[in-house]
């Protein structure tokens, strides 16, 4: 084994991570394993930490959201980082946690340099990423450990060898070892403030997550041969879509009896914490009972190039792209254009946002309608309807009259 020369602070902490932390071969339940004594920072307000459970999110609040917690830790190369995933619930798009093997920043909600393993999402699997900034990348992708496992209790084992190779483990309860998932090699982000554990959850599983050990190995000597993987990672940017997109984008805002001068839209929103990638989404217009009598497919100019719409971030549709820019003062980033698009009756009517031509069950996103009743303002022409909350259902009493001056904010931020 190399020894490195580091400063004492930097000895004195990698010393107290190595020793007070229990690997996953050892774990039992109801063991110490002094993952508590670690030096914890951030949003320790929203976790339970302690001998008994380790890491536990515990939101006071019990709401939906985020919160994460970091260790100081500057290693990567050469370097293992092991830990135990304890879920109650089944990962979604909005219920699913990452490990931060490295960070530029101890906020991990915001954007940062670095590598981490996500766990659940849009596919129930366990995947490496790196991320830039807000983008992110898929690096290695791993089993789906976690499909129609209610309450998925697993180990991950992770090394970054001294040529920046990654190779990462899992490890179900029921299996008796760990099984080498992917290796990959990428060394763009070469150095790291700390480490931590970040959740992103609605309501009800606001106490669903649990890391009950957690170990980092420094020095760490690996037989990686850089013939044996491609340097370039054979992934797309974004993950695939999983079978049930429910909630993973929503209507927010809808122009159906525009102004003269203006032109009728429908804006979407996407609440998760990765970037949804799709080659076109498909609107559907209904009747009350749920028949389907049009639909429009959406999708850039260029069919090569697909939708994507960034997390927190909108995707505006309309007819007259011009006519919605010059009414409503805003940049066309992130206005689409589709010849095609739908009229929208000005006595209301129901839609459908889907993933598929066809009605299959899972491809549907979201469901809305929107009508006169709706309104909060006396004055309906040229005001679009647009949610109060984002993140939350369509129901009828999310929705309220655009306060905006010019009638509406297609592609941007409600008010």
């Amino acid at each position: 084994m190399k020894v490195y020369k580091v400063l004492g602070s930097l000895s004195l902490f990698v010393m107290v991570f190595y020793h007070c932390s229990l690997p996953a071969d050892d774990e039992e339940k109801g063991e110490d394993t002094a993952t508590s004594g670690l030096p914890w920072e951030g949003e320790t307000d929203k976790f339970t930490i302690n001998s008994k459970e380790g890491v536990h999110l515990n939101d006071p609040q019990q709401d939906a959201g985020t919160a994460y917690l970091t260790i100081p830790s500057t290693s990567v190369k050469n370097t293992r980082w092991e830990f135990g995933v304890h879920l109650t619930f089944n990962p979604s798009a909005n219920n699913y946690a990452r490990f931060y093997l490295t960070s530029s920043s101890k906020v991990l909600s915001g954007k940062l340099n670095g590598y981490y393993i996500q766990i659940g999402g849009s596919k129930d699997n366990i995947a490496l990423y790196r991320q830039k900034e807000d983008g992110t990348q898929l690096l290695a992708s791993g089993r789906e450990l976690m499909k129609g496992n209610n309450s998925p209790k697993l180990s991950i084992k992770v090394e970054c060898d001294n040529n920046g190779y990654w190779t990462f483990w899992t490890r179900l309860e029921s299996e008796n070892e760990y099984v080498k998932e992917e290796q990959v090699k990428n060394m763009d982000i070469p150095t790291s403030l700390c480490c931590g554990i970040y959740c992103i959850y609605t309501k009800t599983r606001c106490k669903g997550f649990t890391f009950p050990h957690i170990r980092l190995s420094h020095d760490v000597e690996t037989t990686t041969t850089p013939d044996e993987t491609p340097e370039i990672p054979d992934h797309p940017d974004t993950p695939e879509l999983p079978e049930d997109v429910r909630g993973m984008l929503l209507f927010n805002e809808i122009m159906y009896d525009n102004a003269t001068d203006g032109a009728e839209y429908i804006e979407i929103y996407n609440p998760t914490e990765t970037t949804v990638s799709v080659p076109a989404l498909y609107l559907y217009k209904m009747y009350k009972d749920g028949t389907i009598y049009s639909t429009t497919t959406l999708q850039n100019e260029n069919t090569s190039i697909p939708l994507n719409i960034p997390s927190k971030g909108y995707l505006c549709f309309t007819k007259y792209g011009n006519k919605v820019i010059q009414k409503h003062k805003v940049g066309g980033e992130t206005l689409i254009i589709i010849p095609n698009f739908p009229a929208l009756s000005n006595k209301g009517g129901y839609l459908a946002l889907s993933s598929s031509k066809k009605t299959a069950a899972g491809h549907t996103f979201d469901t809305c309608c929107f009508r006169d009743e709706m309104h909060t303002s006396e004055k309906t022409i040229g005001i679009s309807l647009e949610k109060k909350s984002p993140e939350l259902t369509s129901l009828n009493k999310n929705w309220h009259s655009s306060k905006h001056t010019t009638g509406g904010t297609p592609g941007i931020k409600n008010m």
